[in-house]
């Protein structure tokens, strides 16, 4: 009995001499092996979580502008030539009384106090002698072409040879006033009742022509 107990220890003995020579490997897995590398068309992380795509720069193609040619005019220079007075006005003369010959073309003596004027051979082409007390006056051989005598007082003025071309008689008072060698066929607004005032004669059928 004793014989086979120690057979045994001795080969559990020699068992487990034999289990101290053997060495645990652990084992390896080939996926730790192996080295993941990436796929040559993979995009970089960062592109691959933003979502954006690269795009190639466009060349524009650099637009030519044709030159504008400017002109340059020289400036113009005007001169401003001041008005010539070929003749003068000589109003004035109505202080005096004086008028003869005098330059009144065109002048306005509307609603004036004018007697006991001398007007002879003055030049009063286109006046205006409207409503005025011209009394007394004296026109011998004046021009009053166009002159405007309406509702003028014209008591005893003498027109002795004065030109009445286009001239206005309208309403005028002619009581007394001297038509002698006019002609009246150019006169504008001459009735008949103004000229059975008008003092053409001296007496008994005489012209008056002084």
């Amino acid at each position: 009995m004793k014989i086979a107990r120690l057979a045994s220890v001795a080969a559990c003995l020699a068992v487990l001499g034999a289990c101290s020579d053997v060495q645990v490997v652990p084992e390896t897995t080939e996926a730790s092996e192996t080295t993941v590398e990436p796929a040559p068309d993979a995009q970089p992380e960062d592109e691959a979580e933003t979502g954006t795509t690269a795009v190639a720069p466009t060349t524009v193609p650099p637009t030519t502008v044709a030159p504008t040619t400017t002109t340059t005019v020289p400036p113009t220079t005007t001169t401003t030539v001041p008005p010539t007075t070929t003749t003068v006005l000589d109003t004035l003369c109505i202080k005096t009384t004086a008028c003869q010959y005098a330059n009144l073309v065109g002048i306005d003596f509307s609603r004036l106090k004018l007697d006991f004027i001398d007007f002879s051979v003055a030049r009063l082409a286109g006046a205006s002698f409207v409503g005025a007390n011209l009394t007394n006056s004296v026109f011998i051989r004046a021009d009053l072409s166009a002159v405007n005598f309406a509702g003028a007082t014209l008591k005893n003025v003498d027109f002795t040879a004065a030109t009445l071309t286009a001239a206005s008689l309208k309403g005028a008072n002619l009581e007394g006033a001297v038509l002698c060698d006019v002609d009246l066929a150019g006169v504008l607004d001459l009735t008949k009742e103004q000229l059975e005032k008008v003092k053409k004669f001296r007496t008994k059928g005489k012209v008056y022509c002084p």
